[in-house]
């Protein structure tokens, strides 16, 4: 049986499912695990522990000590939860000589919710997120803060520079976008969290330098370049990794454009055979297929469904005719989301 704990529930409910409980799975702000911990820690002995905050600063010391007769993995989604997590990645890191029960327990929990499980070492982990979270929240929230005032300054919207930029600022709007419709308390968390430590803050430093040795360098483009390709050679000495990303930010930008001339969006359930009979209706009426992207969603309740966004050529489609069609094999045409 599962036993669930919300943040109103008393010091005697908590104990209580504590008791009932051979795995404690802790989902709340990191702020306060090292409470709960401190609090709980002396009857959790001899469970299973798994924790899955973004930071681990404020806790790793406690956790480590609990380590000594708990089994004890902490997790990492590299998702939020309201996200599609099949794909995604999930950090696990077991925590002392008792961690194998959990860490099983772990990989089984994010296995069921189609997660990518990568086994990493704990003590690297806040090191690892200032690399790959708080570089890309300090980078994108000036960037925020820079168009903005340019945006104002120019009288121009952010959604006009969709039809108006380049190919490169399309790619790294993805990114900026994705911070941006994030809670603001998140991007403060990852950042406040990743300075202070000395890595972080190592890294911050060497950020301002960058732009510090490219305003020294900005009226010789000969300087500018010899920079940009000895940091470059540095990041990517054979080349792979550029030659990789050439391709697949390529074929994002064909995505994108595809999707972004016109699209139909359609949800349905998670079964064997749909998309073959969503396409069926579409070939019904001449409907020109373009580009196909799709997403696995799951409900509260367990329930499967697939949202559909296909790009389609025509200039106009019976879209009550195919909505009506769709209706009787339980898809479901979001007609606000097509693009005339």
């Amino acid at each position: 049986a599962v036993v669930i704990r919300e943040q109103d529930a008393t010091d005697a409910e908590i104990r209580n499912a504590i008791a009932q409980s051979s795995l404690i799975f802790i989902a709340i702000p990191d702020t306060g695990i090292d409470g709960l911990l401190q609090t709980y820690g002396e009857a959790m002995h001899g469970r299973m522990l798994i924790d899955c905050a973004t930071s681990k600063t404020g806790f790793s010391g406690r956790l480590q000590e609990l380590a000594e007769t708990v089994s004890v993995c902490s997790s990492h989604p590299m998702a939020v939860s309201s996200a599609a997590l099949r794909g995604q990645n999930v950090l696990l890191m077991p925590v002392g000589s008792r961690s194998l029960p959990a860490e099983t327990a772990a990989r089984r929990i994010y296995d069921l919710l189609g997660m990518h499980c990568s086994r990493f070492d704990f003590s690297r982990h806040d090191e690892l997120m200032a690399l790959v979270q708080l570089l890309p929240h300090l980078v994108q929230r000036a960037f925020m803060a820079v168009l903005g005032q340019g945006l104002a300054a120019q009288r121009v919207g952010i959604s006009e520079l969709t039809s108006l930029a380049s190919a490169n600022y399309l790619l790294a709007e993805l990114g900026l976008g994705r911070v941006a419709a994030q809670r603001s308390d998140v991007s403060a968390g990852i950042i406040a969290s990743g300075l202070s430590g000395e890595f972080g803050r190592g890294l911050l430093e060497s950020l301002s330098n960058s732009l510090a040795a490219i305003t020294e360098s900005k009226d010789s483009r000969e300087l500018l370049t010899r920079q940009f390709e000895a940091t470059v050679q540095t990041l990517d000495p054979d080349g792979s990794w550029r030659r990789q990303m050439a391709e697949r930010t390529e074929a994002a930008l064909n995505r994108l454009g595809n999707l972004r001339s016109r699209s139909l969006v359609i949800s349905a359930p998670n079964r064997i055979g749909m998309l073959r009979d969503i396409l069926t209706v579409l070939a019904r009426h001449d409907i020109d297929m373009t580009a196909l992207d799709s997403q696995l969603m799951t409900s509260d309740n367990g329930v499967e469904s697939v949202r559909f966004e296909i790009g389609i050529s025509n200039a106009r489609i019976p879209h009550a005719l195919i909505g009506r069609e769709l209706d009787d094999i339980g898809a479901n045409l979001h007609g606000n989301d097509f693009n005339p």
